[in-house]
This record gives C-alpha cells, sequence and structure tokens, in this order.
C-alpha cells in the first residue's frame, strides 16, 4: 500500500513539474514575442504580461 502511494505521489510530482515547465516556457515565448512585434525591452514586456517583479529577473536569465 505504501509502495502504491509513493508511485502515485511521484507520478502527481512529475505532472506537475511537467506544467511548471510548460508554463514557463510559454511565458518566455510571449515575452519574446512582444519583444519583437512590440519593439520592447524585456522589463516593457514583463510589466504588461503582468509578471510579478520579483519573477523578472528568472526570466531574464533564461531569456
Amino acid at each position: 500500500m505504501v509502495q502504491l502511494y509513493d508511485q502515485r505521489e511521484a507520478v502527481e510530482n512529475y505532472g506537475k513539474s511537467q506544467y511548471a515547465e510548460g508554463e514557463t516556457k510559454a511565458t518566455l515565448s510571449l515575452i519574446r514575442n512582444l519583444m519583437k512585434s512590440m519593439k520592447m525591452t524585456a522589463e516593457q514586456a514583463m510589466q504588461a504580461l503582468g509578471i510579478p517583479t520579483a519573477e523578472q529577473s528568472r526570466y531574464q536569465t533564461m531569456l
């Protein structure tokens, strides 16, 4: 029974991590699109998307 719970928890955690990774990739794509099409800086694009200031440095390093 414990093994089944551990396996289910592992699958759930994997799903959550995949979702978070997909969300990050989508956000980066949106930032890049605004930068290219609207001639915005990365900071302007993140402000336009409403990305919290505390998270902006994380995205900045990934651009």
